[in-house]
């Protein structure tokens, strides 16, 4: 029999451990428990305040720091420790008694040595029964205690491990956000910023940012008077901020926005960076001044000289005639700079039918030297081809690959000066072919290489010449190679001509 403990209760381990229900906490049900959200964190460049109210289980997640410290400490595969009880003092007294009172009974009634034992052996087999039976109860009733608050171990387990794990995922999400997100508290203390936040805002980089209030962080005057705003007047706030951060001045669109699930309400601040924003719109305005400025001139042309017709058609039919050829040069100018800007909407949008198949990219070549020559005898201008020792042929709609060829060569010729040379050649370049088209024109200085192939975009006044074309040829080009899967490049020096590259793939 197990040593009973001084109030009547012992249990079967060894070490003589009360084995209360109480000790299957959940807390310590599984060495694996789920870490306390309660702390501050900082996790996947997201800093995270706590609420008010679960800084309140600080104690309980100590608590059950030091029970998984425990629980690791045992043996690998070993389990919680079975309670078992022992009968009570007070049973084992009433067991006594009842004994006595046999043997006692026996005795008043003159009862032999046999019928004393008889009587006391059944009063101790009475009362040593009456203990196993109630023994068993009350293992079984603590197994079936220790068995809930297993299970309800696990299940609270299991919530923890959830909520670990949607935190962790919520932190990348916001990490990994370009927008900046910035939630404050009543008192506009930080509970939450991400990395992009704290770059937008120019925030120094020392990463303590929790439980401070934004003023003391944020030097831009505008977003804390429209923090104070949204709070006084319990209205959302927009507004758009330019913020110095070393030698970069971002400009910066600002969202505050109350959070009406807490009164007083939360702050939420979103922050985007209008940087590209602002450069799309810069284009989008220099596009529009070009294109009035393209359809303007040769209208302008046309009226006059249309004036001039109708003072010169009764005294002057020669000039007039000639007048009426400028007109007519003049619409034509017209008519072609609207198809390409058909085409290059084509092209940009994907909605033009592109017809791929295994074109001769040599034979294409040849049909834009034969529109081209007369152009370039003009100017005095050599144009050449070079073969190719072997067949040139490339993946492509025949029609985008001559636009892009004659395109390339008109480019060419405009900036090649009179006695200059335009050629062109091909070669295998890994699973494609290279075109090249060289010149000894003018040539662009690199700062300036990435923009031409924008709509309308010129070097300089002193690159456009008396013919020169749309303006939207280059962008052309790019759009429609890069719909047949190639690329285009350039190489130029200033004063030393320029080399565009067209690289389409092989069948």
């Amino acid at each position: 029999m197990s040593n009973a403990s001084p109030d009547g209760a012992a249990d079967s381990s060894p070490a003589g451990t009360r084995g209360a229900p109480n000790s299957a906490s959940p807390n310590s049900a599984s060495p694996n428990s789920a870490v306390s959200p309660a702390a501050p964190t900082r996790s996947a460049g997201v800093s995270v305040a706590p609420a008010n109210a679960q800084s309140a289980n600080a104690q309980s997640a100590e608590e059950q720091s030091a029970n998984d410290q425990s629980a690791r400490s045992r043996p690998s595969g070993a389990s919680l420790p079975r309670i078992g009880f022992q009968p009570r003092s007070g049973m084992i007294v009433t067991g006594m008694a009842f004994v006595f009172a046999t043997v006692w009974l026996t005795t008043l009634l003159d009862a032999g040595t046999t019928e004393t034992l008889v009587a006391t052996a059944a009063s101790c087999f009475l009362v040593g029964t009456a203990l196993v039976i109630n023994n068993l109860l009350r293992w079984e009733n603590a197994d079936n205690a220790y068995e809930k608050q297993r299970l309800s171990a696990e299940t609270w387990n299991a919530r923890f491990r959830k909520l670990h794990s949607e935190s962790t995922r919520t932190a990348a999400v916001l990490s990994h956000m370009i927008d900046g997100i910035v939630m404050l508290s009543p008192k506009t203390e930080i509970l939450l910023i991400n990395e992009a936040a704290a770059r937008l805002l120019a925030i120094p980089g020392d990463g303590v940012y929790l439980g401070r209030r934004l003023a003391e962080l944020v030097r831009v005057p505008e977003i804390i008077h429209a923090t104070r705003r949204a709070q006084s007047d319990k209205v959302d706030q927009s507004l758009s901020v330019e913020i110095v951060g070393g030698s970069v001045v971002r400009p910066v669109a600002v969202r505050i926005s109350r959070i009406h699930d807490a009164d007083p309400p939360y702050l939420l601040l979103v922050l985007r960076d209008e940087t590209d924003a602002q450069r799309v719109e810069a284009i989008r305005r220099e596009f529009i001044a070009n294109v009035s400025h393209e359809l303007k001139t040769p209208l302008a042309a046309i009226k006059g000289y249309a004036e001039t017709v109708e003072l010169a058609i009764e005294d002057d039919p020669e000039a007039a005639k000639h007048f009426i050829a400028q007109i007519d040069t003049q619409c034509l100018r017209l008519e072609d700079l609207i198809a390409d800007m058909m085409r290059l909407a084509r092209a940009q949008s994907g909605k033009g039918t592109l017809m791929v198949q295994t074109i001769d990219l040599e034979n294409v070549i040849r049909q834009a030297f034969s529109s081209f020559l007369p152009v370039a005898a003009a100017k005095q201008i050599e144009l050449t081809l070079r073969p190719s020792d072997a067949p040139v042929h490339v993946l492509a709609d025949e029609e985008a690959a001559l636009a892009i060829t004659q395109n390339l060569i008109s480019n060419a010729i405009r900036h090649t000066d009179a006695g200059g040379h335009v050629g062109v050649s091909c070669r295998q370049v890994n699973e494609g072919w290279m075109m090249a088209v060289e010149d000894d024109g003018v040539g662009i200085a690199p700062e300036f290489q990435e923009r031409i192939f924008e709509r309308f975009y010129r070097v300089k006044r002193a690159r456009k010449a008396a013919d020169g074309g749309t303006g939207i040829g280059l962008a052309i080009v790019k759009n429609l190679t890069r719909s047949l899967g190639g690329t285009v490049s350039v190489t130029s020096s200033p004063g030393e001509g320029a080399t565009f590259e067209v690289w389409l793939p092989k069948p």
